[in-house]
């Protein structure tokens, strides 16, 4: 049966994702060119992401579109996370059980929270 995830795929538009990933943690191992994408393989912390990277699709919806609603990632300091990361002025709340968490969005503008 399900022993755990194994992976998260994201189409994003251009290589600052990949940058943004990285700076937050991730290494690529892997990176596969087609003809209409670049796909880069990350690791970090347990997870893997793949990154799509396609300059034609088109962007998310507004408001959110079915499907994936966000990428949530544990972090030990939020306010260190988020000054790491040079952002600006984030609001940080708490949540069901009081614990705190932010949101923020990669450069294509999936939604990534911060949760401490």
């Amino acid at each position: 049966m399900i022993q755990g995830i194994h992976h998260l795929a994201l189409i994003v538009r251009d290589g600052e994702c990949v940058t943004f990933y990285r700076k937050i943690g991730f290494e690529v191992f892997k990176r596969i060119e087609r003809k209409y994408d670049t796909i880069f393989l990350l690791r970090g912390y347990g997870i893997q992401l793949e990154l799509f990277v396609d300059q034609n699709h088109p962007s998310r919806s507004n408001p959110e579109p079915l499907g994936l609603r966000h990428l949530a990632f544990y972090v030990d300091d939020i306010e260190k996370t988020l000054q790491m990361l040079g952002l600006g002025t984030v609001s940080i709340s708490y949540d069901w059980v009081g614990e705190k968490y932010c949101f923020i969005a990669d450069p294509d503008g999936n939604t990534i929270e911060f949760h401490e």
